[in-house]
């Protein structure tokens, strides 16, 4: 009756119910908790990010800092946000465990989230965070 293209990554998610989003056990979401990252973590700064990383016993969490000065729209702050968790999702496991904020600079506005990404994750192994 209907003939609809389904592209081939939805439907192998789909088959296999492969979970896209970051477990709950590793986002970093209490307001105390991210003042806590920020005031007392370390920092590592880059031209187009700054991680802010506090190390403890518990698992590795994360939050991904996108303000309106980087874009206006927020499909776009959105968009960076979802590349940056998707590439923390696929190498949790590579993680030192503590808290981590991830915080983008209104430069990166002017980049494709993909290179974006890309720099993340190179000040992650820079920084010796991720191995």
């Amino acid at each position: 009756m209907f003939n609809i293209a389904i592209p081939t990554q939805y439907l192998i998610q789909y088959l296999l119910n492969i979970n896209s989003m970051l477990a709950k056990k590793h986002r970093l979401a209490k307001t105390k908790d991210v003042l806590r990252t920020f005031s007392r973590g370390r920092g590592f700064f880059y031209p187009l990010f700054t991680i802010k990383f506090a190390p403890s016993s518990k698992l590795p969490r994360f939050t991904v800092v996108v303000s309106t000065k980087v874009s206006k729209k927020a499909v776009v702050r959105n968009r960076i946000k979802r590349v940056i968790r998707e590439m923390v999702r696929l190498r949790i496991s590579s993680f030192k465990s503590g808290d981590y904020a991830i915080m983008i600079k209104p430069a990166a506005g002017k980049v494709d989230p993909v290179i974006i990404r890309e720099k993340v994750l190179q000040g992650l192994q820079n920084s010796r965070l991720l191995s």
